[in-house]
Parts: C-alpha cells; sequence; structure tokens
C-alpha cells in the first residue's frame, strides 16, 4: 500500500534522503528483527486531500510537451539544436517546468529561444556596423524612420497641446506653452526609453489620453484662484505632483514585480473609461477648432456649434474623407492616417486660394491659432517658462487638496496603458518583454519629466508600430530622434500658427470618435447586458460631471457587476451526492464495520455531501441556504432522509460576516427540521473558515451544544493491563487524537446495559469541524458505525489508532503487550481480517512465510527508489509513507495494513520513502524469493496478496482527493 504515490499530501516537509539501515536479529531463530535507529527528525503524520497536485501536474504536462514541439520545430537555430540533442540524450531534462503553475511555463521554456532570436539579430546589427559601408548603409535607412517619428511628434503636438488648458482659461501663450509640455515629456520617454527599456525601437509620447484629467485640474484650480500667476503656478505643480506620483507608482510596480496587479482592473470600468476618454477628446476638438468653451446647454451648443460652424465645417470634411477612404482601403495602410495629416495643411491652402481667401481674412475668422508675438527670435520667445511657472509662494494648498480626487484617478487611468502597450508591441515586433522592468523605466521617465512640472509620458503603441515598420531601431536612432524633437521644441512654436486649426481640430475628433467605438460600440458584443450598462453609465457620467463622478461611477459598476454575476453565473453549491462512491483514508477497518456502511439502509448511501463554491456574501447566502433545504427536502421526499450532512466549503473563496451568521442558523434549521442527527461542516483550511467571522467556534457542536464535550466516544480497549476503557478528557488535541477520537465522547459499553444505542446518539455532537472533506467522511463513518454498534467501533478505532492514541495521549506502551506471543496472535487476526473467506491453513500458510522484523522511531523502512524486495504487515506502530521529489506527500500507514505489495508484485521500485514515527513498530515481512515460491506451490493462497492489492488500488481511486465529485467523466466503475 505505501509504495503506491501517496493519495493524500500536506504542507510538511519532506524526510531526508538517509540511507535504511539493515535490520539485525535478536536471539535464536524466528526472533524478532531489530533496525538500528536512523536519526531522522520525525514529520507530524498529517494527511492532505488536496488536489491541486494533479492540476498543476498536467497543466505542467501540457507546457512541457509544446516547448518540446517549439524547440523541435525551431531547431534550426544552434541553441535549439543543441537543446534537442540534450533532449535525446537526457529525455527528462526540458520539461523541468515544475516549479511553474500555470499555463505561462511555455513561456518560461521558450524565453531561450526568443534571448536566442534577439541575440543573433543583435549581432547582425553589430556586423552591419563593422564595416564603413554598413554604417553607411544603416544610417542612410533609418533616416526616414527617424523623420517621421519626430514629424509624428510634431503633428500630435500641435491640437493637443493646444487642449491642456480650457478655452476660458487667459493665459498668454497657453498653446506655445502645451506643444512645448508635450515634447518635453515626449523627449523625456524617449531619451529614458533608450537605455532603460528592453526595446531598442520604442517610442515615448506624452500620455495624450490624459487630455480631460489636464482640463480638470485646470478647472478645479481656476475656482479656488482667479489671478494668472496664481493659477499656472498651481497648475503646474498638479502637473508636475500628478506625474512624480505616476512614476513612483510605475517604479514600485516594476521594483516589487508586481506588474501584472493592472489585470486585475475590471475590463468594462476600464472600458467605460476609454469610452468617456473619446468623448472628452471629441469635445476638446470642437473648442480647439472653434476656440469656444463646450457645454451641454442651449447656449453652448450654440455658441460652440451653430454660431461657429463655419470652422467645424472643415474639420467634419476632413474626417469624413478619412473615414471614407480607411474604409475603403480596410485598414490596410497604418501610415494612411499620419500622411492624411500632413496633407491637411496644403489642401487648406489650396482650398483657400481656390475660393479666393486670404490668409489674413482667415486668420481674423479663427482659422488659424494666433500669432506669436516676439522679436522674431526663435531663443527668445519664452523657451525656458514651462520650467518657471512654478511659485511656491502662489500655490494654492486649497486647490491642490480638492484635486486629490483627480489625482489619484489620473494615476490609476495611467496605469492601464503599458499593460496594453507593451505586449501588443512586443507581438508586433516579435520580441519577449520584460514588463517589469519597462514599468521600472515607465517610473524613471515620469518622475523625472514631474520633478520639473512635466506631464506624464509612456511608451506609445502606434507610433512605435510606424516606426518599426520603417525599419527604425538602435540607440543612436533614438538619440537622434530625441535631438530632432528638441530642434522642434525650440522652433516649432514659429511653425505652428502655419497650421490651420481644422488640422489639429481633426486629428483630435478622429483620435476621439475612434476611443468612443473602442468603448462604447465594438465592446457591444464583448459583455453582457449589466457590464454594458456600467459601460454606458461611466461614458455618461464622465462626460457630463467630469472625471471624479466618473471614478465613483466605475466603483459603483465593478461592485454592482460583481454582486449581480456571483448571483448569476456561479451558484453558491456545486453540487451534491450521498458518499455511496466515496472512500476516505480509513480503509482498514474491521469486516463488521464495512458490512455496515455498505449497507443501503444504514451505511455512506445515508451521508449527504454538499459542496458549495465560490464567494459567499450577503447577495446569496439566502440562495444557499434554500437551496440546502430543497436538497433535503427531495430526499425525504424520496425516502432517502441522511444520517449526516457534510457541507463542504473548501471551494468557497471568502464568506461575509453576514452570510457567516446566515451558515449558522442553517445548521439549527437542519437539525430540527429535518432530524439530522450531525451535520459535520468542512472549513478546508487550517486556520479555520475563510472569514472575520468566528464561524468555526459557532457550528462546532463539540463546544457549545448539550451534546458535546471534549473526550473521545470511543479509546482503545488495550490501553492498559487493567482499564479496558479509558476516559480520558482532552483539553487540547492533537491531530493524531482528533483522527482517533471518533465522536465527542467517551462510553463505557463493556456494562452492556441495553440502552447503549441511545446513549451513543446522546453522545454524539450534532455538529462537527473538520479541515478536510477526508477528515469529515471518516467522521461522518465513525457516527453510522458507532449508532449500529459500539462495541465494532471500540474495536475498528483500537485495531487502527492503538499506537497513535497512545503516544498522543502521552502513554506509553506496556511491555506485555509487546511479548511475541501477543504480536503473532494480532498478526493473525490481521491476516484473517485482510484475506477474506481463507480458512484457518491458508491463514497460518501465510503466516508462515513472515518475518518479524522490529523497528524504533524515525527508522526507514525502504527509500524511495529502492528496489522492491517485500512487503510488511503492520502489526504495531504507525508509518510514514512521503514522496520525496514532491512537497508534502505524504500518508500515514497504521496497523492491519499491508505495505509495499505493488513493487512485490509488479516489479516496480519503491515509489515513496517508508519510515517509522512511532516510538516503536514491528512489521511482519514476506521477502520476494518466499513469495515467488508461494506462486509457484499454491497460487490459490498467493492469490489472497493479489486481492488485497487489487482491494487498495480500488480504494484509492474511489478516495475523495482522486474523486471528481461533481464532473461528468470521473464516475466509478
Amino acid at each position: 500500500m505505501s509504495e503506491t504515490l501517496p493519495l493524500l499530501h500536506n504542507n510538511g516537509s519532506t524526510a531526508d534522503d538517509d540511507a535504511t539501515s539493515p535490520p539485525r536479529y535478536i536471539g535464536g531463530g524466528g526472533g524478532i528483527i531489530v533496525n538500528t535507529p536512523l536519526q531522522i527528525e520525525s514529520p507530524t503524520p498529517t494527511i492532505d486531500t488536496g488536489s491541486d497536485r494533479h492540476r498543476r501536474s498536467s497543466v505542467i504536462a501540457i507546457a512541457a510537451a509544446e516547448a518540446i514541439r517549439q524547440d523541435r520545430k525551431k531547431s534550426r537555430t544552434l541553441y535549439a539544436q543543441q537543446d534537442y540533442e540534450s533532449f535525446r540524450e537526457h529525455p527528462f531534462r526540458i520539461p523541468s517546468l515544475t516549479s511553474i503553475g500555470s499555463l505561462e511555463a511555455d513561456v518560461a521554456a521558450q524565453e531561450r529561444l526568443a534571448d536566442e532570436r534577439n541575440k543573433t539579430k543583435q549581432e547582425n546589427t553589430v556586423d552591419e556596423c563593422h564595416s564603413v559601408p554598413g554604417i553607411i548603409q544603416f544610417v542612410i535607412s533609418q533616416i526616414p524612420a527617424v523623420i517621421i517619428a519626430a514629424g509624428l511628434n510634431f503633428m500630435v503636438g500641435i491640437p493637443f497641446g493646444a487642449s491642456y488648458f480650457p478655452t476660458e482659461l487667459q493665459l498668454q501663450g497657453k498653446e506655445v506653452l502645451g506643444f512645448r509640455m508635450f515634447l518635453f515629456a515626449t523627449m523625456i520617454a524617449q531619451l529614458v526609453f533608450t537605455f532603460a527599456s528592453k526595446f531598442d525601437n520604442g517610442i515615448g509620447l506624452q500620455m495624450v489620453e490624459n487630455v480631460p484629467f489636464c482640463l480638470e485640474l485646470a478647472r478645479i484650480v481656476m475656482s479656488e484662484q482667479s489671478d494668472e500667476s496664481g493659477t499656472t503656478s498651481t497648475l503646474f505643480f498638479l502637473f508636475g505632483f500628478s506625474s512624480v506620483l505616476v512614476g513612483l507608482v510605475f517604479y514600485l510596480l516594476g521594483r516589487l514585480e508586481m506588474g501584472r496587479i493592472v489585470y486585475f482592473f475590471p475590463s468594462h470600468v476600464l472600458v467605460g473609461c476609454i469610452g468617456g476618454i473619446g468623448v472628452f477628446i471629441a469635445i476638446t476638438a470642437i473648442e480647439v477648432s472653434t476656440n469656444t468653451t463646450f457645454s451641454f446647454t442651449p447656449q453652448g451648443l450654440n455658441d460652440s456649434i451653430v454660431s461657429p460652424f463655419n470652422l467645424l465645417l472643415p474639420v467634419f470634411a476632413f474626417e469624413i474623407a478619412l473615414r471614407l477612404i480607411v474604409h475603403a482601403t480596410k485598414g490596410q495602410y497604418s501610415l494612411l492616417p499620419p500622411v492624411f495629416y500632413c496633407l491637411i495643411t496644403p489642401v487648406f491652402y489650396l482650398s483657400l486660394y481656390a475660393f479666393g481667401v486670404g490668409i489674413d481674412v482667415a486668420e481674423d475668422a479663427g482659422y488659424f491659432f494666433p500669432p506669436i508675438k516676439s522679436t522674431g527670435s526663435a531663443m527668445s520667445w519664452s523657451l525656458l517658462d514651462i520650467f518657471t511657472e512654478i511659485h511656491i509662494s502662489k500655490i494654492s494648498w486649497k486647490a491642490v487638496i480638492k484635486a486629490i480626487p483627480t489625482m489619484i484617478s489620473l494615476t490609476a487611468f495611467s496605469l492601464i496603458h503599458v499593460p496594453i502597450n507593451i505586449p501588443a508591441f512586443a507581438i508586433s515586433t516579435n520580441t519577449e518583454p520584460d514588463m517589469n522592468a519597462e514599468m521600472i523605466a515607465h517610473g524613471f521617465s515620469n518622475f523625472i519629466s514631474g520633478m520639473v512640472g512635466g506631464l506624464q509620458n509612456y511608451m506609445t503603441y502606434s507610433n512605435s508600430v510606424i516606426y518599426s515598420k520603417s525599419n527604425g531601431r538602435g540607440k543612436c536612432s533614438s538619440l537622434a530622434i530625441v535631438a530632432l524633437t528638441g530642434f522642434i521644441f525650440i522652433y516649432g512654436p514659429l511653425l505652428c500658427v502655419y497650421v490651420p486649426r481644422c488640422m489639429a481640430g481633426t486629428l483630435l475628433l478622429h483620435v476621439g470618435i475612434d476611443l468612443f467605438l473602442e468603448g462604447v460600440v465594438e465592446s457591444y458584443h464583448d459583455y453582457d447586458s449589466l457590464e454594458y450598462s456600467g459601460i454606458i453609465l461611466i461614458t455618461i457620467t464622465m462626460t457630463i460631471l467630469g472625471m471624479d463622478a466618473a471614478l465613483i461611477a466605475g466603483f459603483i459598476a465593478a461592485l454592482s457587476t460583481y454582486a449581480v454575476q456571483s448571483i448569476t453565473y456561479q451558484h453558491p453549491i456545486k453540487g451534491s451526492m450521498c458518499a455511496a462512491t466515496l472512500r476516505s483514508s480509513a480503509w482498514n477497518r474491521s469486516a463488521e464495520a464495512q458490512a455496515i456502511l455498505l449497507d443501503k439502509k444504514k451505511g455512506r448511501e445515508r451521508i449527504l455531501v454538499i459542496e458549495c463554491q465560490g464567494h459567499i456574501f450577503f447577495g446569496n447566502s439566502t440562495i444557499l441556504k434554500e437551496s440546502v433545504l430543497e436538497i433535503l427536502t427531495e430526499k425525504r421526499r424520496s425516502g432517502d432522509d441522511p444520517i449526516v450532512v457534510i457541507l463542504d466549503f473548501t471551494y468557497v473563496l471568502a464568506i461575509d460576516s453576514s452570510s457567516a451568521m446566515t451558515i449558522e442558523k442553517l445548521k439549527d434549521l437542519i437539525i430540527k427540521k429535518f432530524g439530522v442527527e450531525v451535520v459535520v461542516f468542512v472549513c478546508g483550511h487550517e486556520d479555520g473558515f475563510r472569514c472575520h467571522y468566528d464561524l468555526s467556534l459557532k457550528v462546532n457542536g463539540d463546544a457549545t451544544k448539550k451534546r458535546s464535550t471534549n473526550k473521545r466516544l470511543v479509546d482503545p480497549i488495550d490501553v492498559g493491563e487493567d482499564d479496558p476503557i479509558i476516559f480520558e478528557t482532552c483539553k487540547e488535541p492533537t491531530r493524531a487524537q482528533a483522527r482517533a477520537s471518533v465522536t465527542a465522547r467517551a462510553l463505557d459499553v463493556s456494562n452492556g446495559h441495553s440502552g447503549y444505542k441511545n446513549a451513543v446518539v446522546a453522545d454524539i455532537p450534532n455538529s462537527h469541524v473538520c479541515e478536510t472533506l477526508d477528515d469529515a467522511l471518516i467522521f461522518s463513518e465513525d457516527v453510522l458505525v458507532a449508532v449500529q454498534d459500539a462495541m465494532i467501533l471500540q474495536k475498528d478505532v483500537d485495531d487502527r489508532f492503538r499506537s497513535n492514541i497512545l503516544e498522543g495521549s502521552g502513554m506509553s506502551v506496556q511491555c506485555s503487550k509487546t511479548q511475541q506471543s501477543s504480536l503473532e496472535e494480532i498478526a493473525r487476526a490481521f491476516l484473517t481480517s485482510l484475506c477474506t473467506g481463507a480458512n484457518a491453513n491458508e491463514i497460518d500458510k501465510l503466516y508462515q512465510l513472515l518475518e518479524p522484523e522490529k523497528y524504533y522511531c524515525n527508522d526507514v523502512i525502504w527509500t524511495q527508489g529502492d528496489e522492491s524486495e517485500s512487503l510488511k504487515l503492520i502489526v504495531d506502530g504507525s508509518l510514514l509513507s512521503l514522496l520525496e521529489s514532491e512537497d508534502g506527500a505524504r500518508e500515514s500507514c497504521y496497523p492491519g495494513s499491508i505495505v509495499g505489495e505493488l513493487g512485490l508484485l509488479n516489479g516496480t521500485r519503491r515509489l515513496t520513502t517508508l519510515k517509522v514515527v512511532s516510538d516503536e513498530a514491528v512489521l511482519y515481512s514476506l521477502c520476494k524469493e518466499k513469495w515467488e515460491v508461494l506462486t509457484r506451490e499454491d497460487p490459490k493462497v498467493a492469490r489472497f496478496i493479489d486481492v488485497i492489492a487489487i482491494r487498495y488500488l480500488s480504494h484509492r481511486i474511489q478516495h475523495v482527493s482522486n474523486h471528481n465529485l461533481f464532473g461528468k467523466r470521473s464516475l466509478p466503475v
């Protein structure tokens, strides 16, 4: 039994790989063999019924197979070829993924291929630059990519630079100021990513999606300050402080390797924010194009749309044209929108010429940004204004405090871009991303920008893809982009005045519509009605009430969705079934106990198992209660009233206090209304139920009910020579004692009074708490046996737990009980129980083949991987079987069990290490040579050992830890 894989595991530590002690004889022939003890620390003999190892192993196996397939497919590279040859020589080396417990194992297995691919790519780049022609060719190839990247920065900077400040803010040269703010944040990002990012072709950009937050911050400051100097000081301080805050969050997430935390944000909340941002940017496009302040009032609509419709007409015309062209080309050309934006300005000038409208007339009509009033030198036009606007003495700290919620929203929204952009860009460029390293790089870029009052920045996806497809790569090219963007930073404002407002308005409108379509329209089929309602709520709230209100709306939408979906999509009850096909770890029960448990009217069929799942809270606790009562009602109608009900909370993630109180009341309702004798709760964790409410104490009948006590129902008969039954109170029972104690209290059944059955029932607690379903099933089986005949349970407990109970009680085994004559009788009794249908002669023949051996605490019987030379019958003491290659996989073996039978019959090596955990252990061994003789001379007797092995394997298959209770593919055969 013990050399087969333990059916259970725990979090305990594994045993040391010590050598097996050679046994030695004491006395003459037929004397007991004694092993020299090995000093190995004895772990607590515990049992764990979790099945995570099986699922993890399956996932690892799939991932390993995929890794091997990829290695073979890509074996053209030298590294993969060497790895494949290593696999041929050592077939168990490649699937070394046992430390990874998720589907991401295949990514880890293929990292070496990605590293080799990147290394080869870098080597090719270096080779190109070794020769003068190679250098010239590389420089020429990079010029178009650098110009395109810098040109995109110029084009995007014009409309967004004009949108950082509300139109109602009276600030001289705010368009130029915003333009340079955009370029400065972009330059800082590009410079940092050049040296800190793992990508060699990434493009940094000011985080343009945060424009609505900038406008919100500006309006908060304007509500508190009216003077221009104080307003700009406070506003630039908020810009810088929010960037520093974003940088710190990015850095900490990357340094603590928590980059994936952003994936826990509810997707529909983020999508709703994207839709709201789209509307916000579209409104900004209207304001930038008309130089007005938009509002959802009749007056606002008239001032921003109706009256200046002539200014919006070219914006709408260009946007419609772009949409038609993109639709006609089916979005196949990524450079189409940038090229279109570049053509807007010359087309606009041609239109003015065609209609005979002068530049001065168009400027007076508002088609151009206001001209820059300067001396004609770009260097003299307030070049450093963005660095000198902050004056600490003029900052309104009241406005800063008022802006805290908006800055928190800005920070949270800024976090969602990197987890989207980085993996998407990595896929486009066939690069293995390091999310934590990119988080740290973003932290540095935002922190540096914020320290001088700059805006937030990030690695943009769209511009990076365009730059990559233009063959742009390398640090030199990236630094050239920084230099060219710096040139635009100085001289760009002089060119901005010649760019019509319709170009900026078209770009903003196009981006806003795209974001709105992505957030509101395209998501319609991706979310259910409740989630989509949350998206609409967030979008409308952000559009009408602003960012702070949208944050609250998102929080409400997330909670509402979670609550409703927890009720709708995951029922708190996974399923229910009787325990007729389930087996516990107590598989060596006596024949009388087995007969009771197999009886349809008295046995396991009277145990009802109800398995709960998910989060149980106030929203679905009532459903849980009603469902349990409905199941019991149906059982009563069919005449299958259970004696014991097991409520399994192993797969419950959390329970709130109100639900815990409901569960406490449910227990009393089950007992009173349906006449259930015992309700057993399985908490599934060592520290009890997953709730703050002390549910374990409230539902544990051992501690609170009158049918309760901390005494054992039955103790071993042979605890002492003169005391057939010991009434011992256990104030703090150990795990061994808890497993040995069947229900609650000692009972002197030797008196033989006629009312002992009623006495047993009276002393069984009406509720009990167990850690595992296996413990609960053992407890329930003991209850069923005790109710029928306490003497059978007495004998059963005595056989299974003699050594454990004595150790747990602090008692020592009496010498008189370990005499050879007594052990011989016990061994024969165990053989009679194990070999069903064997007569006395057959039992005697088997016994004559056994050699008694004696071991002491911490002795190793055999080590995992040893040759299988014998099987052993445990007559006295307790053993522990454990897997040395797994964390905590173990199984306790008690008297009456046979261990090692599979290796003897099948010829396999020992699958586990077997050691002694009791003070002493007496085993009777059947060696391989005698077994082979027995199979030749008396196959009928040898058949009994075969039947025992089959019975053990059958029990393991039906054990609760291997049983898919409510699955459709795991059926007992």
